[in-house]
């Protein structure tokens, strides 16, 4: 009788606590001339297993407030929460000389 009770709550537990991750990993070797003066990031996003998106370096770059002229580092970062996640492209830079910020 308690059989099968016991066997349901231990696959509800197995389930409630897989399927998350947290991954970043650097893509580039970081180039140390470069000053990390703006940060950019292009994300796709993840849902039941599939994903939807492109990431691509260069929208990562023109993310970036003001946009990046000199790549600094490339990384990429994944999380996945059991059914939901995304996967981002980071970049870190400078930008041209002459751009500035956004007023707020």
């Amino acid at each position: 009788m308690y059989r099968p009770l016991t066997t349901a709550a231990c696959c509800a537990v197995a389930l409630l606590l897989s399927g998350c991750i947290n991954i970043s990993s650097r893509i580039t070797p970081e180039n140390e001339t470069v000053k990390p003066l703006t940060e950019g990031s292009d994300c796709s996003y993840i849902i039941f297993g599939f994903g939807f998106g492109m990431n691509t370096v260069e929208q990562a770059m023109a993310n970036a407030s003001p946009p990046i002229h000199k790549l600094r580092s490339v990384s990429l970062e994944t999380f996945q929460f059991l059914f939901f996640g995304y996967q981002c492209v980071s970049t870190v830079g400078e930008s041209a000389p002459l751009a500035t910020k956004p007023a707020p």
